[in-house]
């Protein structure tokens, strides 16, 4: 699929996706990790944009706010060899006092083979590497910067035949740090622990990440406990499907709300680590 006919088509879901993979930061331990001796001068320089690009894909000419989401979006990362021109995706959609911003490109190689290729060149630069890979569909690896507090990724996502891959920078500190109540409509087990939520306001929809631990003695006795809630605040649920590593996972639905529970087993120590996103329309009056 040629760059400038998946532009249109990869907007919404891509915002969502990179939305989803900032969520899951909350169920990820990065804030523990060691980041001492990483500073500016190991990140990498501006890469040139517009090189060994076919005519075709300059259809549209990038307008100063793009430009200018790609230079935060793509400096912290080496280009991508194999791949489409780069384009910008979104900004600063998270909220006040979380920047963030989105750029994006496809390439024919697997999620896999990005990853790998971004994990290698992390490591090569002495950098600590944030990774989760969501089996084959997909995953993100990335670091922290400690001098200004940003978390950069790239996140992938098999569609259609290809990869789309999703390259980010963000403050995403204030974010987790900021209050945000669980909404009385998302089903929560009452002793779910550590429970930390973030809701997101996107147009004509809210999108809702909440994580937490259970005390349970499996993810799939979790998963069930956790289905049973649903159901009895009326929701469908789908059948629980194996995901790795050590998780299950299950669809939930009713009128305009959507999503997927994940259980993994918590590491270290027992309990059950869960994570939920939902993604609820507007529906017009």
């Amino acid at each position: 699929m040629s760059d400038a006919a998946s532009r249109p088509v990869v907007r919404i879901p891509a915002l969502l996706f990179s939305v989803a993979v900032v969520g899951g930061l909350i169920g990820f331990s990065w804030e523990h990790a060691v980041y001492r001796g990483s500073d500016s001068h190991q990140e990498w320089s501006p890469p040139e944009l517009d090189t060994d690009v076919e005519v075709s894909s300059r259809a549209w000419v990038r307008t100063p706010a793009e430009e200018a989401i790609l230079q935060r979006a793509l400096v912290h990362f080496p280009p991508y060899p194999n791949a489409t021109r780069p384009e910008a995706l979104a900004a600063d959609y998270l909220g006040p006092g979380a920047p963030m911003a989105v750029a994006w490109f496809s390439t024919p190689d697997t999620p896999a083979r990005v990853l790998e290729h971004y994990t290698q060149a992390l490591l090569a630069k002495g950098l600590p590497v944030l990774h989760q890979r969501q089996g084959e569909k997909g995953g993100y690896v990335g670091y922290w910067s400690p001098a200004t507090e940003e978390v950069r990724l790239v996140s992938t996502l098999a569609q259609g035949g290809e990869t789309l891959v999703f390259v980010s920078s963000g403050q995403v500190g204030a974010m987790l740090q900021r209050a945000a109540a669980v909404p009385d409509w998302v089903p929560v087990p009452g002793e779910l622990a550590e429970a930390r939520t973030v809701n997101f306001n996107l147009e004509g929809a809210s999108h809702h990440v909440v994580a937490g631990q259970l005390t349970a003695s499996s993810p799939t006795e979790a998963a069930r406990r956790y289905g049973d809630l649903f159901r009895e605040r009326g929701w469908s649920v789908g059948p629980s499907v194996p995901v790795a590593p050590d998780g299950v996972a299950f669809e939930v639905l009713k009128e305009s709300a959507s999503g997927r529970a994940v259980l993994r087993g918590h590491s270290p120590g027992p309990g059950v680590e869960v994570q939920l996103t939902l993604l609820r329309r507007s529906v017009a009056p």
